[in-house]
């Protein structure tokens, strides 16, 4: 009678002492018990590999959960990833075919008449161009004035068959001992003309963006310390910053109006000074 009730009483507690929930008094009681009672021991071996199976049951569940969430992260991650990668691709892309447009827009302007004014001013010396073209004559002037107002001009133009290249210091017109080609005047453009010029102005981030300018919609073209700002109908410069030289270069340009009694006027004035 004592073994059945000290018996019910193990069982009652064995749960608790499996899960270590027991005193130290308790489980002294049960341990000696175990060693006499084959039944108790039994019961105590079967509870116990139920509750391991459990446990590692839970565990594996558990594992599985972290696993799947490791899992959702990093696809989520990689979604992100591929989404930058094809957002920098576009972007590249359009930079490049911007550049590219450009370059065309630039190279197919009609020259044959036009006329342009340009304005080079750094910390030392300004520069004004003045120059205009109708077919194969032309009418140059550039004027440069320094620090200490010193004014000198470079005059030279070519109409019909007749050319002729001086220059005037203080309003003084010199001899001009040198003789001297005369040709027409090539206007500088942003023309990069090279593919992986243009794919590598592309890459770069910040390099080229929209703003506007004297009214005009224009590109922003920005490459270490230098900026170009580029007019969006016709892809013409219309302005140059170069913050290392401290240099500022203005251009405004006028096509078709140009006509040879324009050229034969200016030629006239400026030679009779």
């Amino acid at each position: 009678m004592k073994i059945s009730k000290d018996c019910k009483i193990i069982k009652d507690l064995l749960p608790s002492y499996i899960d270590k929930l027991t005193s130290d008094e308790t489980n002294i009681f049960i341990e000696d018990h175990l060693k006499e009672c084959n039944s108790c021991t039994e019961s105590f071996e079967n509870m116990s590999s139920n509750n391991e199976d459990n446990e590692n049951n839970s565990l594996s569940r558990k594992k599985v959960k972290i696993f799947k969430k490791i899992n959702h992260k990093m696809r989520i991650l990689q979604a992100i990833i591929i989404l930058i990668v094809l957002i920098f691709f576009a972007i590249t892309i359009r930079k490049y075919l911007i550049l590219n447009h450009i370059e065309t827009m630039a190279a197919n302007t009609d020259y044959n008449n036009y006329s342009v004014k340009i304005v080079e001013t750094t910390d030392k010396v300004t520069n004004i161009i003045d120059y205009y073209q109708n077919g194969n004559n032309f009418f140059k002037i550039q004027t440069k004035i320094t620090m200490d107002n010193n004014i000198e001009k470079y005059i030279e133009y070519k109409f019909k068959d007749k050319s002729d290249f001086w220059f005037e210091i203080d309003g003084k017109k010199m001899v001009n001992e040198v003789k001297k080609d005369v040709e027409p005047f090539v206007q500088y453009q942003f023309l990069n003309k090279s593919f992986l010029g243009n794919i590598g102005l592309a890459l770069f981030p910040n390099t080229l963006e929209e703003t506007s300018l004297y009214k005009k919609d224009c590109y922003l073209l920005k490459v270490d310390n230098y900026f170009n700002f580029i007019d969006k109908e016709t892809g013409l410069t219309i302005k140059e910053i170069n913050i290392d030289n401290n240099m500022v270069v203005n251009y405004s340009y006028s096509f078709g109006l140009v006509t040879d009694e324009m050229l034969q006027e200016l030629i006239t004035q400026s030679s009779n000074k």
